[in-house]
């Protein structure tokens, strides 16, 4: 394949992303700011820019005109795609789709932690994620383990209580019985980030 026909292809993902966002009114202002702001880094990931606006264009029910329009979406949009972007984990990328859906459907934009999901997001190895998905959301006691007394994903267990996804009831009895796993329970936001990494 000649360089010509590479930057053929390379190039069209960008003209099929442009297409788009030129299509649904409200989009092409955010699609513009990204332009402007991200460039190159477009230029780069082409086929990532392109998915991010299709996401766009196959959800009309939650991307209305209406909340196209506002500057909430715009900014959510721009701060999203460069997040999506850069992420180089295709299950990550997965998930900031998802909190975006979730951010675009929530009545108050203001108050939604847009920036603390995806924040999250990025700090978590997915041995983390899949140790997430274990925590059985019921449990609230006092006396919940998540794989029993074993030394199984302690780093990991730990790791979701230092980014507020689990809290650990402190106490004496982990030392004094031996226990190597702490004792946990979700979070309200453990259980919000949940909802969408599993969606």
């Amino acid at each position: 394949m000649q360089d010509s026909d590479k930057n053929l292809l390379k190039n069209s993902a960008m003209v099929a992303a442009d297409q788009v966002a030129s299509n649904l009114p409200g989009l092409n202002i955010a699609w513009g700011l990204t332009k402007a702001l991200l460039g190159n880094g477009l230029q780069l990931r082409q086929q990532r820019a392109l998915e991010w606006v299709e996401l766009v264009r196959d959800n009309p029910e939650v991307f209305t005109d209406e909340i196209m329009a506002t500057e909430q979406f715009q900014d959510g949009f721009v701060y999203c795609i460069e997040q999506y972007i850069a992420e180089r984990n295709e299950e990550k990328r997965q998930y900031i789709k998802n909190v975006f859906l979730g951010f675009v459907a929530a009545g108050d934009h203001e108050g939604f932690p847009l920036e603390r999901l995806l924040m999250t997001s990025q700090q978590l190895s997915n041995i983390d994620v899949a140790t997430l998905k274990d925590v059985d959301p019921e449990r609230q006691d006092r006396n919940y383990q998540i794989y029993g007394a074993t030394d199984q994903r302690v780093d990991n267990i730990y790791n979701l209580v230092h980014l507020g996804l689990l809290s650990e009831f402190s106490d004496n009895r982990i030392r004094e019985a031996g226990f190597p796993a702490p004792f946990v329970h979700i979070t309200a936001f453990g259980k919000e980030f949940v909802s969408y990494i599993l969606s």
